[in-house]
């Protein structure tokens, strides 16, 4: 009885059916999660997706969704809360700094959602869609020469984007203009 109780961790054959059934049962409560999705049950959706949060604080999908639901549904302030969950329980990521960044960008409040998106990027190897929204915010907040940086650094990632080619020009445009009307006006260029 006494080597039972001192032993840590079961034998390795245990262990490895044991993350097994906890594996099958994660990929269960995502498949259930999808159905009520597709059903349209989505607040059955969302009591799944809390589930799945507390079962693994690691899939950053599900704060995502769960966040992008509750919004969707009116829960706003609780969207938020999710998101800051998922962060706090995954600091080392760039996911759910974007969705949140995402999020405040698309309320409009485009200082908070700078902040967010600022250190999305400064994890390596973002996507292009962290850059290029990052760089419609800055465009929004009038910063247009972080804008011209971050689509610069999203034509580094995919030269062959045209969209990015586009926005680049329209933020150049309007750089030009900016240091026309501040040497008319007398201020610095």
């Amino acid at each position: 009885m006494a080597v039972a109780m001192t032993q840590s961790q079961p034998p390795r054959e245990v262990q490895e059916r044991l993350d097994a059934l906890r594996d099958l049962i994660q990929y269960r409560l995502v498949q259930l999660s999808d159905h009520y999705w597709h059903a349209g049950h989505h607040y059955k959706t969302m009591a799944v997706l809390f589930v799945l949060i507390e079962y693994d604080p690691h899939d950053v999908e599900s704060y995502a969704s769960l966040g992008w639901l509750l919004d969707s549904y009116g829960h706003t302030a609780r969207a938020f809360q999710v998101y800051e969950r998922g962060i706090r329980a995954n600091p080392n990521r760039y996911d759910l700094y974007f969705e949140a960044g995402f999020w405040y960008s698309q309320k409009g409040e485009y200082n908070r959602a700078r902040a967010y998106l600022e250190k999305a990027v400064s994890f390596p190897d973002v996507p292009i869609i962290v850059w290029k929204t990052l760089a419609h915010t800055c465009e929004k907040m009038g910063d247009l020469k972080r804008s011209l940086e971050a689509w610069q650094k999203a034509k580094e990632i995919d030269p062959t984007d045209g969209a990015v080619d586009l926005n680049m020009t329209r933020v150049r445009r309007k750089l030009e203009q900016q240091s026309e009307e501040n040497k008319s006006s007398g201020g610095q260029g």
